[in-house]
């Protein structure tokens, strides 16, 4: 499984790291845990622990609206956060105890690390994005046909037809458009809303949580670019 560890988001934001299986043995699971989706219920995760969204896509392509912000020209409806967290297939079993400022359902807050610094500073109130989950270099880029360079696939292009998205990429959110259909209620094609929630997906390069510190993360698509320089060293 390639992700970024979550043992390296820390203790601001995540609290408390251990869960008892039986008498005699602890499972230090850390917390959050591991990945998980939430469209699977709570079978998805340990006993003590919940199945969190890290996506915070919204309509629009806007912010999301978290703890009741209403939707305006800035923020827009979360699709698979917050209360509509049963509809994301990409996720972190958390232990919801000890989170500091969660959201409405409790889960820490979703990001977009490669929102501007103005955004993230926006949504997580001044501390970092942290990427939770590595792309797969291998199923998650291509070849941006504007640019002939690597980049992450992105739901837009569904919608231009340069991806089947489905099992094609390894990371990629609601690989059957079954979030999308119920969230936007069809899955026409010509319907505004499941076009548009198409064009939000992604991949783990654009799912995250508020902290205060994070890892250093490598663009794994843009490193397959010949003049790509790393940036973690």
């Amino acid at each position: 499984m390639s992700y970024v560890r979550s043992a390296l988001i820390h203790a601001a934001i995540f609290a408390v790291g251990a869960v008892t299986a039986i008498a005699c043995y602890q499972a230090d699971y850390g917390n959050p845990a591991f990945r998980c989706a939430p469209v699977d219920g709570a079978d998805s995760c340990p006993e003590d622990y919940t199945c969190c969204s890290d996506d915070p896509a919204a309509q629009n392509g806007l912010l999301p609206a978290y703890r009741g912000t209403p939707p305006n020209d800035t923020y827009g409806v979360a699709i698979f956060s917050e209360m509509n967290n049963a509809l994301s297939a990409q996720g972190m079993c958390v232990q919801l105890s000890g989170i500091a400022n969660p959201l409405l359902n409790g889960c820490p807050v979703p990001c977009n690390p490669t929102w501007s610094t103005g955004d993230i500073s926006t949504v997580c109130g001044g501390v970092q994005c942290c990427q939770t989950e590595q792309v797969n270099p291998d199923k998650d880029c291509i070849v941006d046909p504007m640019t002939g360079r690597w980049r992450a696939v992105t739901g837009a292009d569904i919608l231009a037809g340069l991806t089947s998205w489905g099992g094609l990429h390894e990371t990629n959110q609601d690989p059957k458009a079954t979030g999308c259909g119920l969230f936007a209620g069809t899955t026409d094609a010509g319907n505004p809303t499941f076009a548009d929630c198409l064009d939000q997906l992604g991949v783990a390069n654009q799912r995250g949580f508020c902290n205060a510190n994070c890892p250093c993360v490598e663009d794994l698509c843009e490193r397959k670019n010949p003049d790509s320089v790393p940036k973690c060293l």
